[in-house]
């Protein structure tokens, strides 16, 4: 899988599918990588460009030491789009990606075809106790791992999923949340006009229906779909239903 140098300093890892005018981005949670979107990409339209990279310290991307904030993650993202030589992107943002691909509306709006949040950060930040941002033992992170995709088969692929986050991404795990900490984007909300399905699994321990509910209501061009039997991760849990459920929301 190709590599891309960003002007920022930033060497990103990406997946790439399909070609045609149009442009899905597709950008990973927390603790995780472009990976996650394995079981997705094939069920999306070949007639589309399907970009997936690693984010910053996570996969095989750079890992830079230091803080970071969710302006240098859209950032990145609005760099590397510039790389791959695109105008502009319809962006799906899981959980803390979903913060990202709102930040980048806000930042780089002209980059945003459409918006795709699935169980995403809310629109002002996630706040979590303290344990959330101190290091834990290896055994604890793969728990935590697998309470966000409940559903999930505990397949092959699963065991996969959970080595590659333990070992390549979760040493950023506490600068995202950081970030995700300071985060807060409900006094321009308003100004975010692009079209918007906020997708919310009911069965997730993280984000609840009541932050999916108050970024829905204040994102003006947004629609909340709850989905009862998935959980924090539909990439994983409904991979297929969930790329029908973006082509159909893209107008495919």
């Amino acid at each position: 899988m190709p590599l891309v140098q960003l002007s920022n300093g930033m060497e990103l890892f990406y997946r790439e599918a399909g070609a045609g005018e149009r442009t899905l981005l597709l950008l990973h949670g927390n603790t995780a990588s472009s990976l996650w979107w394995e079981r997705v990409i094939p069920h999306l339209p070949s007639g589309w460009r399907i970009l997936a990279p690693d984010l910053r310290g996570c996969g095989d991307s750079t890992k830079p030491a230091g803080e970071w904030t969710m302006s240098d993650l859209a950032q990145d993202v609005a760099l590397f789009l510039g790389a791959m030589e695109l105008d502009q992107a319809v962006i799906v943002g899981h959980s803390l990606a979903g913060g990202i691909a709102l930040q980048v509306a806000a930042e780089y709006p002209a980059l945003v075809e459409r918006l795709v949040l699935i169980n995403s950060a809310p629109i002002d930040g996630l706040r979590l106790g303290p344990e959330a941002y101190v290091e834990v033992p290896e055994a604890v992170l793969r728990y935590a791992l697998g309470l966000m995709m409940p559903t999930a088969p505990k397949d092959e692929f699963y065991e996969r999923l959970v080595e590659e986050s333990v070992t390549k991404s979760g040493p950023a795990r506490i600068r995202h949340g950081r970030a995700l900490y300071e985060m807060d984007l409900s006094g321009v909300a308003s100004s975010l006009r692009q079209p918007t399905l906020v997708l919310w699994g009911a069965q997730d321990p993280l984000v609840t229906r009541a932050m999916m509910e108050r970024m829905a209501a204040a994102l003006p061009n947004a629609v909340l779909e709850v989905w009862e039997d998935v959980g924090h991760s539909a990439p994983v849990e409904a991979p297929e239903r969930l790329a029908t459920r973006i082509v159909e929301f893209c107008g495919v």
